[in-house]
This record gives C-alpha cells, structure tokens and sequence, in this order.
C-alpha cells in the first residue's frame, strides 16, 4: 500500500477548503482563521495520520504543502512573500509540520496504550520490557517498551507494534 491515491484526495479536499477560506478571508480576524483551518482542514489531515508514518518524503511533502498553504493563508495580512521560509509562521502559530504531527500521534496512542486508555487490541500490540532480577542503572527506565524481533519484511516496520516502542523508547 503506497496510500498514494488516499493522499492525493485528502490534499485535493483540503486545497478545496482553503479556497473557499480564501474568498472570505480578508473579512476573517487571525483567531478565527486559526479556527477554520483546524476544524476544516487540519481535521482531514491528522484524520488515521498515524498510518503515514514511514512513506516516503514524495507523500509526505504534499501533506506538507497543504499545511505550509494554510499557514501562509493564516498570516497574509502580514505581507509574507511567496518564496519566504514558512518555518518561522509554522512556529508562530504553534503548529508541528506533518511528519512531527504523525509522530505525535502515534506516541500519544502509546501513552494511552500504557495508561489502559486505548482499546484492548491496540495494547496487546505494546509490551513493557521486563525488569531483570540484577538490574544496572540503564535499566531503572521503567516504561521502555519491549522491541518485537526484527523482520526481514519491509512493510511490517510501518505497523504499530514496531513503530509504537521505537518512538517511545526515543522520546527524551
């Protein structure tokens, strides 16, 4: 599954929103906007984004240009420039870029995993390591998430049982 046709109709439902935002922006205050774009077109891109995680940059990016359009929307009174970087917009508005929203997403649903938040088939896929009986310092970590053993198939990295732990075990 490349989720190709999935992300072209997701991008082209968004671009649809935001220009019909753009007919009425001029009328719309920034707290308002903000409103919009996170009720009509951020809702379409987290929508199962947890699923995105490892496609390639190619995808990815149209996601990411989606979001970059609204950020500029978002701003346009403050006469930002086609070419200007919309990194310092995607902070000031406080909005992660895609591939960290996706990573968010899925660490949240371990945490929710852990805290018997999520639903059961969803926990039986994460595993908290087990404590050794001798234990050194490095193994004081007590929510480190057991690894399941390394496949050779290239697909099953992108499920949920692998990439769950190895995000959780990278957070700081």
């Amino acid at each position: 599954l490349s989720f190709e046709d999935h992300i072209n109709s997701v991008v082209k439902a968004c671009y649809v929103q935001l220009r019909n935002l753009q007919a009425i922006g001029s009328k719309l205050n920034y707290d308002l906007k903000k409103q919009l774009i996170h009720c009509l077109i951020f809702s379409k891109l987290d929508y199962c984004n947890g699923l995105f995680f490892g496609l390639p940059d190619k995808l990815i990016k149209k996601l990411q240009k989606v979001q970059n359009s609204c950020v500029r929307f978002l701003f346009q009174k403050e006469g930002f420039n086609k070419w200007d970087s919309v990194s310092p917009l995607l902070e000031r508005a406080h909005f992660l870029p895609i591939r960290q929203r996706i990573v968010f997403k899925i660490a949240l649903t371990v945490f929710k995993c852990l805290n018997n938040i999520a639903p059961s088939y969803l926990r039986q896929c994460i595993r908290v390591k087990d404590q050794p009986l001798k234990t050194l310092r490095t193994d004081l970590d007590y929510f480190l998430l057991q690894k399941p053993p390394v496949s050779n198939l290239v697909r099953t990295e992108r499920g949920f049982s692998f990439c769950g732990p190895n995000i959780w075990n990278n957070l700081p």
